[in-house]
């Protein structure tokens, strides 16, 4: 289906799709997610923009060592079987924007590691990792697709992009 298919008067809504058509959909938006993200200027211009690139170049060297200490905290609490302490870690660091902990918190959620267990919760920190091209949460996410209901997906598309917003914003402050 195309976009312009999904624009016309003639489309009723996401019932109307097969579970193969939502997932290629899916796949289309992140794809288009990823190339928007990427672009200088985009529709996401939006976004609060650091004026100098040396306080954006601070800020990040700033981030990224917190993020790391928080997902190293998550593998420690993990190895020693605290899952909660770990999720929590994870959970934090995956909100400072670090990928790996974006992933793992997707498979504490899926197994109940820590945290209750929720397919959708996992799905949605899966697909942000998957915009940012990790391999693993590509493959979570195509697995999961088939395994969630239409309306499962979007409530987790809506939770991912939630969350990204909220990435961001906490991070570009």
């Amino acid at each position: 289906m195309t976009t312009s298919q999904l624009l016309s008067p003639e489309f009723t809504g996401i019932d109307d799709l097969t579970l193969a058509e939502v997932d290629a959909k899916l796949k289309e938006h992140q794809q288009l997610l990823q190339v928007l993200l990427q672009s200088p200027g985009s529709m996401l211009s939006y976004l609060p923009q650091n004026d100098a690139a040396s306080t954006e170049h601070t800020e990040t060297v700033q981030q990224e060592p917190k993020a790391e200490q928080l997902f190293q905290q998550a593998l420690v609490c993990s190895a020693q079987q605290d899952l909660f302490e770990a999720a929590t870690f994870y959970c934090r660091a995956a909100y400072a924007g670090h990928l790996q902990a974006q992933v793992q918190l997707g498979h504490c959620y899926l197994k109940g590691a820590g945290v209750p267990k929720s397919a959708v919760f996992a799905y949605s920190w899966f697909i942000l990792a998957a915009l940012q091209q990790d391999s693993t949460a590509q493959q979570a996410c195509t697995v999961l697709c088939k395994h969630l209901t239409v309306l499962d997906q979007q409530q987790a598309q809506q939770l991912a992009a939630e969350r990204f917003e909220k990435i961001t914003l906490q991070n570009n402050k």
